[in-house]
């Protein structure tokens, strides 16, 4: 790469060294065969088969997490069988394809792989009997080893090569190569970090797959510039790349993926990520433009909770959405402007930062502005704004609320107390291991009560606590917190007809949960609560609906 980087063909295979003797045995092959037979492996003696369940129907393709003697657990990939009659298949197709500029210019234009499969296999039954009458003589049926070559090479060619199954498992949500003679190891969403099969032998080999991750997203890694990010298109995921000059064992990268459907409200309680009371309070804050701070460690969950709370935004509302890389996704807000910053080292190329994308957003006339996370100046920019009226949603990384406020009140970001103050709600999600299970878990929500101007300090008050012994949570008063009287001031109303709102509010979404309503129909149920609130109230207590109601106040 860098300065004696050549161009990739698109579908150039990726080779792989596999713990796997089928591999091991057929010999010196092409790097594309042998990442076919990544796929096509039996799983290893004395491996106990955890779970598996399928990526892709045709042909079909599994995912299965398997444990060794030791409890190491493997991600492993089991595709269709990659023998003698697939292999003569996939490199007479190859070859044909790679060999006419007409049809590598078209498979490069695809995006989907089972566009790429079809047009495979129209491409494999024009070939001519005497392809069909060699794999025949090989005791294979034709029809069969096409489709399987045919996956593989659409794989190659469309997709990512080895990774493709990767990245299309739902399940997974990051992808990690370290360099050269290192498994690749995926995180997946039940089990964590688990090693795969993967692992790449050589420069070559890995620098193949490291060039295309680079073109997909758009960047150029290069000496002057060992280590660039993007997003692979058409996917979005976000992708880091590092090059061997900076990184001792050899080229690496890592991708971030995110859903294509959003997690919800209704899948976070029913996976009792938070509870009916505490997401009423969190999506009343959103609806009346009271500013949220949602605050925890890495992978603890914190931008999944914000886009599902994110989603429960009134359709009506302005929304302007501010990220380094785009992964907030609002399926049914048409008035919703969707920012990212762009960073340059290019000569007379304008650097456009979050600081300024917030200070843009500020001039659209945003009912909420929504910062992925804040992490240097752009706090300020976003404190100023709830300060002014607008609402606002964020993450920050912090393990506690004493670190959170220490962090936003020191460099880089440097938010005066007296404005951090103008967050209602800050919610601390964390990720808990808990017999054996590995939980995402708001474990506290404060509010924040009031700025002491005298002792420089924000007093905060808790409204829900978290036991691990118990996995329940405690309310400590909602009743008579500043937030209700907050809200009760803005709509020139009572606290008591704030709380009976808020329990309204609680009932519908245990219903919807209890119901696992979809993404449609959760909207269609959030739309019609912002209409007619007792009407929707009524109607989902006759369905079955339990009244939900805060408990008193207890001790804290």
């Amino acid at each position: 790469m860098g300065g004696e980087r050549r161009a990739a063909r698109v579908g150039d295979g990726v080779g792989v060294s596999l713990d796997s003797a089928a591999v091991q045995a057929a010999g010196r092959v092409s790097g594309a065969a042998a990442a076919a037979g990544a796929e096509a492996a039996a799983r290893p003696p004395g491996r106990r088969l955890v779970t598996e369940y399928v990526i892709l129907e045709t042909p079909r393709v599994l995912a299965q997490i398997v444990e060794d003697e030791f409890g190491r657990r493997y991600y492993v990939v089991n595709g269709p069988v990659f023998d003698g009659a697939v292999r003569l298949v996939y490199d007479r197709l190859m070859s044909v394809i790679l060999g006419r500029l007409d049809l590598l210019r078209r498979f490069s234009e695809l995006d989907e792989l089972d566009d790429g499969i079809e047009a495979v296999l129209r491409l494999g039954r024009r070939l001519g009997r005497g392809l069909r009458r060699r794999v025949e003589r090989m005791g294979a049926r034709f029809e069969e080893v096409l489709v399987s070559a045919a996956y593989y090479v659409a794989r190659d060619l469309v997709g990512y090569g080895v990774l493709d199954p990767l990245l299309r498992d739902p399940r997974i949500e990051d992808i990690s190569c370290n360099g050269l003679f290192s498994p690749v190891f995926v995180y997946h969403s039940e089990f964590e970090w688990l090693t795969t099969e993967i692992q790449f032998s050589s420069r070559e080999e890995l620098e193949k797959v490291v060039m295309k991750l680079a073109l997909r997203a758009g960047v150029e890694p290069s000496l002057a510039r060992p280590v660039v990010e993007g997003v692979l298109r058409p996917e979005g995921y976000r992708v880091h790349i590092v090059l061997d000059v900076v990184s001792r064992r050899g080229h690496g990268f890592t991708i971030r993926k995110f859903r294509a459907e959003p997690f919800t409200v209704v899948e976070l309680l029913r996976r009792r990520t938070l509870e009916p009371g505490i997401a009423a309070l969190l999506w009343a804050a959103l609806q009346y433009k009271q500013g949220v701070v949602i605050y925890g460690p890495t992978g603890s969950g914190k931008t999944t909770l914000l886009n599902a709370l994110a989603m429960l935004l009134p359709p009506e509302y302005k929304v302007v959405t501010i990220e380094d890389t785009p992964e907030i996704y609002l399926p049914f807000h048409e008035n919703w402007a969707a920012l990212h910053t762009r960073l340059s080292d290019a000569p007379g190329v304008q650097n456009v930062t979050l600081q300024a994308q917030v200070e843009s957003a500020l001039r659209m006339r945003p009912d909420v502005i929504i910062v992925g996370e804040i992490r240097s100046r752009e706090a300020f920019a976003f404190f100023q704004a709830l300060a002014t009226g607008h609402g606002g949603l964020t993450t920050v990384h912090a393990e506690s609320a004493e670190v959170l406020i220490r962090r936003l009140s020191s460099p880089p970001m440097n938010v005066p107390k007296s404005l951090i103050a103008a967050a209602k709600l800050y919610v601390n999600i964390l990720r808990i291991e808990r017999g054996g299970r590995v939980l995402r878990r708001v474990v506290r929500l404060d509010e924040a009560a009031e700025y002491d101007p005298r002792s420089d300090e924000i007093i905060l008050r808790r409204l829900y606590g978290w036991s691990r012994e118990r996995d329940e949570w405690t309310s400590f008063g909602v009743a008579g917190s500043s937030f209700v009287r907050s809200v009760a001031d803005l709509l020139a109303t009572s606290p008591e007809a704030v709380v009976r709102d808020l329990e309204m509010r609680a009932t519908v979404l245990s219903w919807a949960a209890e119901r696992n309503l979809g993404v449609m129909e959760l909207h269609e149920l959030v739309r019609r609560y912002m209409r007619s609130p007792e009407k929707v109230y009524r109607e989902v207590l006759a369905g079955g609906a339990r009244q939900y109601k805060f408990p008193e106040a207890v001790r804290r």
